[in-house]
């Protein structure tokens, strides 16, 4: 599975979304967008962390295929 994740300059995770069947960001019409200072990552994950529910251990979970 895609995940759009946004970083701030320090590098801490500001915000994710999941993509959605067809590879289109599950946000909005256009998607997420970066803003100043920021990054933008696409990468792909296992399914299994489409279904976190808490925002703390998702990031935590994204930000080892952000250091790979």
């Amino acid at each position: 599975m895609k995940m759009t994740v946004i970083t701030d300059k320090a590098g801490n995770i500001v915000g994710a979304a999941h993509h959605d069947v067809q590879g289109q960001p599950g946000a909005g019409a256009g998607g997420p967008v970066a803003g100043p200072e920021q990054a933008l990552h696409v990468i792909e994950v296992p399914e299994e962390l489409e279904n976190f529910e808490d925002a703390g251990e998702l990031h935590n979970q994204l930000r080892t295929f952000l250091d790979s």
